[in-house]
């Protein structure tokens, strides 16, 4: 079983070194900062990420000096090819070997986790605590002698040190694991071993992040911008969208706050006046969401594993395309599989009230639930699958028990006709809802042009923009304006117009990013910058090969001075249905001027 869970994901990241990226890279250097300075120093860090994780890798890079980013990625692997012995060793004595063996080697055998085992994601290192607790349970409520309250508050401790939103998917877990439907004696005495169990863990983490950045609590800060980012008009595109610009439509004065502490205060408000402005389209959303998750998750983690250009070396990046066109496919048929083989051991315990795989259920059903309700991504789906292979090994047992076969295929086949139904319904399911989140109407934006998050708030003059023709695409880390069309009609423009007040103690100038790489396509679109109504810019985006970053000096300004400037994105004879409003979306912001 060790062999089994190891070799296949060892085998693996050697032929694919995943480089961590985004969210992981950042992981990586959290995990860097803490080891270089203390696991009690404040970053932007602690907004975002459960410092579980960070402190693991913080240790190992202190054992082992080398690459941390190769350190990180043999640790997640080992790490998730040991979770197989998991089941295999906590229901010893509860269920037959083979019970034992068929859920070590389904999880051995994962095909979607062995191809994203090199990724150094919270969704990897949550799996062991999970699986862990889930096992636990299941031979609590199987032997129904009293439970493991210790066991189980230590590894729900653990998993939500991993993932914050844990604390609520684990809860049937731990209420099983530690066996609070005991007798009524054995019941209180569990309540208190499992309280301080878990509780003691959990106050440390909560005393660890108050150390750090003085707010004591278990979630991170960022929760209410993450809910309010699946709830604004356009995010069903990707499930979520950045919401800044949407509150420079909404409540533009928030945007204003130099570390945005009240926009984040707010922003559970604001999710909850998006939701209550369309309930209908948003229960249509978070339904097409969880249906699109539980059949395409695995097959879109390929994307960080062997699909992102930064993921892998230059020699593997070929191989690593390849794959990710020829194993999507087969993953989709494997989640299929599962998924009918886990409703099937869900209809075989409601019949035969088999607490084990109910509880395990409940579980997943929190978990898939709760990421579709505030934010959902295909990696947050790994826990829940892993713990569908615990019921599916638990159901097979069942079904073998049972002497009477008619409700064994009666099961399959429901099993089978719901997994279908889901697979059927989830392509129109988020066709409709993508359909129906379209942006057409103009807004008008409002925000200061800086550099988010605002650390040196104050310290220059300000640039104060409003868009009223175009689209405000981003405002994270600057504002990225383009045409309101993604196939823009020649004359339509994009327009901001903005206000730059002094004083400045150092000339400043206006930089203007170039997106478009390739040339030979000039009179297409053209970017266009006004100072006080005189044209200072003009530049033909296709017309010559490269990106790059245009500056346009501005000088200083004195008390009191003020200048007037226009940024312009106008489509001149744009081809029809080549996206260029796309992909003429300009950054710009307000900088020192380069001596």
């Amino acid at each position: 079983m060790l062999a089994l869970g190891l070799v296949p994901r060892l085998a693996f990241v050697h032929a694919f070194p995943t480089r961590p990226v985004s969210d992981f890279q950042s992981i990586v250097e959290f995990a860097l900062y803490l080891r270089d300075h203390s696991w009690i120093t404040n970053g932007w860090y602690w907004e975002y990420f459960s410092p579980g994780l960070p402190v693991v890798l913080s240790v190992l890079f202190r054992i082992f000096p080398g690459s941390p980013d190769d350190a990180a990625r043999l640790a997640t692997a080992v790490v998730c090819g040991l979770m197989p012995l998991l089941p295999f060793v906590i229901w010893r004595g509860v269920t037959p070997l083979w019970v034992r063996t068929l859920a070590g080697t389904m999880l051995a055998a994962w095909p979607g986790q062995v191809l994203f085992s090199g990724v150094v994601a919270q969704d990897n290192w949550v799996l062991p605590p999970a699986v862990a607790l889930g096992a636990l349970a299941a031979r609590a409520l199987i032997a129904r002698h009293g439970g493991y309250p210790v066991a189980a508050g230590l590894l729900f401790a653990f998993g939500v040190a991993m993932r914050q939103e844990m604390l609520i998917a684990l809860l049937p877990l731990l209420a099983g694991g530690a066996g609070l439907g005991s007798p009524a004696g054995r019941r209180w005495r569990n309540v208190a071993l499992v309280s301080l169990a878990a509780g003691l863990p959990l106050l440390g983490l909560a005393v660890h992040r108050g150390l750090a950045t003085g707010r004591y609590a278990l979630t991170s800060e960022h929760g209410g911008m993450a809910l309010l980012g699946s709830y604004i008009p356009g995010a069903s595109v990707n499930f979520w969208t950045d919401p800044l610009p949407f509150v420079a439509t909404a409540e533009p004065a928030l945007l204003r706050d130099p570390d945005l502490a009240s926009l984040h205060r707010s922003a559970s408000r604001l999710a909850l006046r998006e939701a209550l402005r369309r309930p209908g389209f948003h229960a249509a959303r978070i339904t097409a969401s969880v249906l699109k998750h539980s059949v395409d998750s695995e097959g879109d983690n390929l994307y960080w594993s062997v699909g992102h250009a930064d993921t892998l070396p230059e020699p593997a990046r070929a191989r690593g395309q390849a794959v990710m066109k020829r194993l999507g496919e087969p993953l989709y048929w494997e989640m299929l599989l599962v998924l009918a083989l886990f409703l099937a051991a869900v209809a075989l315990a409601i019949r035969r009230r088999d607490a084990a795989v109910l509880a395990l259920a409940a579980a997943i059903l929190l978990k898939v639930g709760l990421h579709g309700v505030v934010v959902v991504q295909s990696r947050y789906m790994l826990a829940a699958t892993a713990l569908a292979i615990l019921a599916v090994a638990l159901g097979a047992w069942t079904a073998v028990r049972g002497r009477a076969l008619r409700p064994v295929l009666m099961a399959l086949g429901a099993g089978a006709a719901g997994s279908l139904a889901i697979a059927l319904s989830a392509p129109p399911a988020l066709a409709w809802v993508r359909t129906h989140d379209r942006q057409e109407a103009q807004l008008t934006y409002r925000f200061p042009a800086v550099r988010f998050p605002m650390a040196t708030w104050g310290s220059e003059a300000v640039l104060d923009c409003v868009v009223e023709r175009g689209l405000v695409a981003s405002l994270n880390p600057v504002p990225a304006l383009r045409t309101l069309h993604q196939d823009p009609a020649p004359g339509e423009a994009a327009t901001a117009d903005c206000t730059l007040a002094g004083p400045s103690r150092s000339p400043l100038a206006l930089r203007l990013h170039d997106p478009y790489a390739l040339g030979g396509l000039p009179g297409r679109m053209v970017q266009r910058v006004e100072v006080d109504g005189a044209e200072v810019f003009r530049h033909d985006l296709a017309a010559e090969a490269g990106t790059g970053w245009a500056e346009i000096p501005l000088g200083i300004l004195p008390r009191g001075a003020r200048k007037r400037i226009r940024i312009e994105i106008l489509a001149i004879r744009p081809d029809p249905g080549a996206a260029w409003g796309n992909a003429a979306s300009t950054e710009f912001e307000l900088v020192k001027e380069k001596p």
